[in-house]
């Protein structure tokens, strides 16, 4: 059984092995955004159409930490992406979404740790 250290750092190293669009500048700037303004408002930051060059990495990044909370059962588990993430956070109570808070946040320090070098 692994505990939930190993289960974060395995997420992160299978959606760095996974996605092109990942760079270690896009996913530092996460947390930052979501501790400012929150993960409802970073998520709709990430995935709104425009922006600078890292928006597809920033993004990219969303989408792989919704697939992490809904392995992690803290979001519906159908769910593989930043919309439908936000979809399934607004509808739950403030609690859940402390918890998915808490999660993303453990779930991209690891991400930051695997992701290449720009």
């Amino acid at each position: 059984m692994q505990n939930l250290e190993q289960t974060r750092a395995k997420h992160a190293d299978d959606a760095i092995r996974r996605c092109e669009k990942l760079s270690r500048s896009a996913v530092n700037k996460l947390p930052a955004l979501i501790m400012q303004n929150g993960l409802l408002a970073a998520c709709a930051f990430g995935s709104a159409d425009g922006g600078g060059e890292n928006r597809a990495h920033l993004k990219t990044a969303l989408d792989e930490t919704a697939r992490h909370l809904a392995q992690r059962g803290l979001i519906a588990g159908n769910i593989t992406d930043v919309k439908g993430m936000i979809e399934n956070l607004s509808q739950r109570s403030s609690h859940d979404l402390q918890r998915a808070t808490t999660e993303a946040l453990a779930f991209i320090a690891y991400l930051k740790r695997f992701a290449p070098k720009d």
